[in-house]
């Protein structure tokens, strides 16, 4: 099985939680591919895709969203999971969880996702990314996509 790891970042952290995304299916054997959204450019040899980008100003990234916007039709044929992190999601309360799945809406409408990740993320003073919930949630997807 062949799975993209696709992300939007603006600082560099959201391309280390996919990369480590990556590592985890490569646990299961996964045959895995963590690129930027602006450098995929086909995604017909994939039989699973992970998106993932932070909330910044209370948006998703935006080459994200146009990622999942120009290639709904492709995402909708395979299994997708979305993954975001952001200081707020720092203390993961339901109130919280609420707002990341509003602000998600941009590309949960497009393309319905079979899972979604939620990530404290990381700021120049503090590091709030939980790398074994990043992991056990990887870990898990592989399951959800059949592997």
């Amino acid at each position: 099985m062949k799975i993209l790891v696709a992300y939007a970042t603006e600082h560099g952290s959201t391309r280390e939680v996919a990369q480590k995304i990556g590592e985890a299916l490569e646990t299961k054997d996964l045959d895995v591919d963590v690129q930027d959204v602006r450098g995929v450019k086909d995604l017909s040899s994939y039989n699973a895709a992970i998106v993932g980008a932070p909330i910044i100003a209370f948006k998703f990234l935006e080459p994200a969203k146009e990622f999942v916007e120009g290639n709904k039709d492709a995402l909708s044929k395979i299994p997708v999971a979305y993954f975001s992190l952001g200081m707020l999601m720092k203390r993961n309360t339901p109130f919280r969880r609420k707002l990341f799945m509003k602000w998600l809406k941009v590309v949960t409408e497009h393309v319905e996702p079979c899972d979604i990740g939620l990530f404290g993320g990381k700021t120049d003073k503090e590091d709030c990314r939980d790398w074994e919930k990043i992991t056990a949630w990887a870990e898990g997807l592989a399951e959800k996509f059949g592997s």
